[in-house]
């Protein structure tokens, strides 16, 4: 079972970026079908990429007294823009989601930065696309949730992904931009209503991402229950999962590449992963919530988790039951055994006696 911490030791992989970061030099996260259907990541290369963020925003030196290499990597690029002359948009866009990545969790404070690179780039004539909403994510990350709204909003009044971005398949533009389109707004108005109005941490729920809102129509949030209104890991009431769209799994993946230190998203997806029967996965993500993420004093986590633990242990007993039945023992068989091993044993017994009595009277 894998228990891997998002703040654990660094692995070189590339940080994905795409959608509302655009980073050309790192690849694309998710894959689309040519139908425009997204496909998740495998369990073990979303953690991974989430272990490498994580790696990427940590300062922390390593016994060299020098940066981990992700963040090594991308603090180079860093030095490397400094010498560009004449960057264009799209440059200073994909530099800005790279200052993002590196937060202002040093003395960089590359976040700042970002902000004084990207503000007069607001008043261009010809505004570009991923510029803009690189800015919505950095006043995100500074805190500032209505600036990020406000910057998100004037991103759709006033410029347009292009219709082709380097790098990406027809299916992957599209799908991205219907993600910026739909949930990333979404998201955004989520954090500002639970900045404005917390929760206690004993009163938490996972982000109510599903479904979409719907305007001038009440939209009741997900809930993880199965048909009599219990929580239940692989059983969720036909009324719930008809709230979730058919990639639900891509969607908060995704989010989650853009947003990693958001725990109640990252609790989401546990949830996601327990209503489809993936309990190693679930598991796997409720540990490192309540451990690595401090979450071990949200009630409904907790109350989640031990539910989840149940079933595992259920499926386990179950398993080796089923490989009893498989594998019944005959008991004509092993007294059979017993019954061989006994004879073996006399007959080695008169054997030895034997072979005494020949040696204490070889003439007889």
């Amino acid at each position: 079972m894998i228990r891997v911490s998002t703040f654990a030791a660094f692995m070189l992989l590339a940080v994905p970026a795409a959608g509302s970061l655009y980073q050309p030099e790192e690849p694309i996260s998710l894959a689309v079908k040519a139908d425009g259907t997204p496909e998740p990541l495998d369990f073990d290369e979303f953690q991974s990429r989430m272990v490498t963020l994580a790696n990427v925003a940590n300062p922390k030196p390593n016994e060299k007294g020098e940066p981990n290499r992700d963040r090594a990597k991308f603090l180079d690029r860093v030095r490397l823009f400094q010498s560009r002359k004449n960057p264009t948009p799209d440059e200073l866009a994909a530099h800005a989601a790279d200052l993002l990545r590196l937060g202002n969790t040093d003395r960089g404070f590359h976040l700042d930065k970002a902000i004084d690179l990207l503000v007069p780039h607001t008043r261009d004539r010809v505004p570009n696309y991923f510029l803009l909403m690189t800015l919505a994510q950095v006043h995100l990350a500074r805190g500032e949730l209505r600036e990020a709204l406000n910057a998100y909003d004037n991103t759709l009044l006033d410029a347009k992904m292009p219709a082709a971005v380097k790098g990406w398949t027809e299916p992957q533009r599209a799908w991205f931009e219907s993600l910026d389109n739909d949930y990333l707004g979404h998201y955004l108005q989520l954090r500002i209503a639970d900045k404005e109005h917390p929760a206690p941490p004993d009163r938490e729920e996972p982000t109510p991402l599903f479904p979409l809102p719907v305007k001038g129509k009440e939209t009741p949030p997900l809930r993880f229950v199965n048909d009599a209104g219990e929580y239940e890991p692989g059983n969720l009431a036909a009324a719930e999962r008809a709230k979730l769209p058919p990639n639900a799994l891509a969607i908060v993946q995704q989010m989650l590449l853009w947003f990693p230190s958001d725990t109640r998203l990252y609790w989401l997806l546990a949830e996601l992963y327990a209503a489809e029967g993936k309990l190693d996965e679930a598991d796997t993500i409720f540990y490192q919530c309540t451990w690595g993420r401090q979450f071990g004093n949200r009630k409904l986590l907790m109350e989640h988790k031990g539910v989840l633990l149940a079933a595992l242990e259920a499926r386990r007993l179950q398993r080796e039951k089923d490989q009893i039945d498989a594998y019944p023992i005959n008991l004509k068989l092993v007294w059979w055994y017993f019954g061989g091993v006994v004879l073996l044993a006399a007959l080695a017994v008169i054997r030895g006696r034997r072979k005494r009595a020949a040696l204490d009277c070889p003439k007889c």
